[in-house]
């Protein structure tokens, strides 16, 4: 499932930018980038108070635990007093592309990778290296995360992975052990899943089914050796490894390991809530760790964690470090000190990671991790000791994507429709889609 965000993005699709409206609002913003570094003179300078406005997504969930930082954060810099203004996933990235053009963004960001670039480029954003914002506990390959050619334009929040959720008890009711996560191949995945849906349980299968998220699509190319987009500046996309992806996924569901593709493309429009692994009818699929809890309490049911299965044994576990989300600050910010605090603060503050938690991933400095570790539900510690037994495998994080990419979720649900339903190879799906994401990045 992606994105990594919240959990009730986890099957939604990231919406493309407006880019004429926001283009146009950008037009002297790259200029006004001088007024972002600390101290500077005039409207850049924090003089008295400062009043800053903070937008980011989420759920109900989200909106209370950010509301209670934001007290604690005003308790401590009474100085600052802070505006939340957020929404759903649906139409942040709307409204946020709207306030940029009309130059009224908010002055603190919550940003996705998806989108960093898309802001980042046009200018929209400061550098935060020129800030008082301390970011040395996060390691360095987390942190360029959140960098482009030209600067630091996001720290990030936390960091996701991605991991096989398994329901074990309907592994028991089948009577299939679960596998050596170590080892295992999607070869082997297939074949237990085949069994787990011939066991006789009532609407269950074995596998949750692929093909319509661009997560699990992420995970096979990188185990191929693949990227999506280089050195994040052009599509690099091989239609080769898309279309064996959709093969083995239009293989499960022909064979009954997965559901069939008129139920998967309805849970895929419902979100987490209405998956498989959250309604107890999927014994496995592929999420991002961050979403354990969340479906763990909707199913009602402890679930056990295992790394994805390998394209062959010994081969690359092709898992890596993915930032869940990030702070970022206008460039536009008429209190660039006090915008810098606030990030700095959630960034570092004990009091902000107590609050927090895993709400929005798990953190990306260690020692916060530890700090927290004994205020976490089982399900959040069981996701950061998994996280954690990945540093030996991990590869390096793919580049922030590059502008017009925010649509490849789009993509990969429409085109990977048309392959469930029979409507369209997977090689001819593959082509298209390459050569549709390539055009949205060139004409961004």
């Amino acid at each position: 499932m992606n994105p990594s965000t919240t959990p009730a993005a986890s099957a939604r699709s990231h919406r493309p930018l407006t880019r004429r409206a926001f283009a146009a609002g950008l037009a002297g913003t790259a200029a006004a980038t001088g007024l972002a570094a600390c101290g500077g003179g005039g409207s850049g300078a924090t003089e008295g108070n400062a009043s800053l406005r903070f937008t980011w997504w989420g759920s109900d969930t989200r909106h209370q635990l950010t509301d209670r930082a934001i007290k604690a954060f005003e308790a401590e810099n009474t100085d600052v007093t802070v505006k939340g203004e957020f929404t759903e996933w649906s139409g942040y990235w709307d409204r946020l592309a709207t306030t940029v053009a009309a130059n009224d963004a908010p002055d603190v960001i919550q940003m996705d990778v998806l989108q960093l670039r898309s802001y980042a480029d046009r200018g929209a954003l400061l550098d935060l290296a020129d800030t008082e914002i301390d970011t040395s506990s996060i390691p360095s390959d987390t942190l360029d995360t959140g960098r482009t050619a030209d600067g630091l334009f996001a720290v990030p929040v936390g960091v996701n992975a991605h991991v096989v959720v398994a329901n074990p008890a309907l592994f028991e009711a089948a009577g299939v052990p679960l596998p050596d996560d170590t080892t295992w191949t999607w070869q082997e995945a297939a074949d237990i899943a085949l069994r787990i849906s011939q066991s006789g349980q009532p609407d269950v299968h074995g596998w949750q089914t692929m093909g319509l998220d661009e997560a699990s699509l992420q995970l096979w190319v990188s185990q191929l050796g693949g990227e999506f987009y280089g050195d994040g500046t052009e599509v690099t996309l091989d239609p080769a490894h898309v279309a064996s992806w959709w093969e083995y996924n239009l293989s499960t569901v022909q064979a009954g390991a997965a559901a069939p593709a008129t139920l998967a493309v309805e849970r895929q429009a419902g979100g987490l809530s209405q998956s498989g692994t959250a309604t107890g009818t999927a014994a496995m699929a592929v999420w991002w760790a961050n979403q354990v809890t969340a479906l763990s309490s909707a199913a009602g049911q402890e679930m056990v964690l295992l790394r994805p299965p390998l394209q062959e044994p010994g081969g690359s576990p092709g898992t890596f470090y993915k930032a869940s989300m990030f702070w970022s600050i206008s460039s536009r910010t008429q209190h660039p000190e006090a915008a810098a605090r606030l990030v700095d603060w959630l960034t570092n503050s004990p009091e902000a990671a107590e609050i927090l938690l895993t709400e929005r991933g798990i953190p990306s400095d260690p020692e916060r991790r530890e700090l927290i570790g004994p205020l976490l539900q089982p399900s959040d510690a069981q996701s950061v000791e998994y996280v954690e037994s990945l540093e030996d495998v991990v590869v390096p994080a793919p580049p922030a994507a590059p502008p017009g990419a925010s649509t490849v979720q789009d993509l990969v649900t429409r085109y990977g429709s048309e392959v469930l339903f029979g409507r369209q190879t997977p090689q001819a799906a593959a082509e298209a889609l390459v050569a549709e994401l390539q055009n949205n990045v060139t004409s961004a």
